[in-house]
């Protein structure tokens, strides 16, 4: 497959900032493809010796970035942006497989709350250990100044994007 490594004529008579987002916008695009692919999940799955779906192992990573605290079904699907009766299924997946599990809420009991269990846990810890070894071998050829600097630009960028996403919510 041909990768496009020049920017359109359309950039030609901008300003470097316009220049620099069309820039990223593109390298944006190709990276979303590229990591989004199945078989780069296939493969990550395969390295970490666990068999889940993307939507499971999002779940499960929202499950982990808020501790020991369990959240409720309609809590999770706010963090993931999908509607509540989609977790409820993705729950129910990982409950047979037993990476989560359900206890009742406490304040209201029509409601559950849902934590991982120490499968879950192990297995979520397996798939991130394989996606970093991964990133370790995306940079390689950078040193440790450009990674640095690339790192904390990234973080900033990263924070940026989710506060724009945050102000952005009907």
């Amino acid at each position: 497959m041909p990768k496009a490594t020049t920017l359109p004529d359309s950039t030609a008579n901008v300003s470097s900032s316009e220049n620099a987002i069309v820039q990223i916008q593109g390298y944006l695009q190709n990276m979303s493809q590229s990591l989004n692919q199945v078989r780069a999940h296939e493969h990550l799955l395969q390295a970490a010796g666990v068999r889940i779906d993307k939507a499971g192992i999002a779940l499960m990573f929202k499950l982990q970035r808020h501790g020991e605290s369990a959240l409720r079904v309609t809590d999770l699907a706010d963090l993931l942006g999908v509607d509540t009766p989609t977790v409820t299924r993705k729950v129910q997946q990982l409950e047979k497989l037993d990476f989560v599990d359900r206890e009742a809420d406490a304040e209201d009991g029509r409601a559950s709350r849902i934590q991982l269990t120490q499968n879950g846990r192990d297995a979520l810890e397996r798939v991130l250990a394989a996606h970093r070894e991964f990133l370790a071998r995306v940079f390689t050829t950078w040193d440790d100044e450009d990674l640095t600097s690339f790192a904390s630009l990234f973080e900033r960028f990263s924070e940026t994007v989710r506060i724009e996403m945050e102000n952005n919510r009907d």
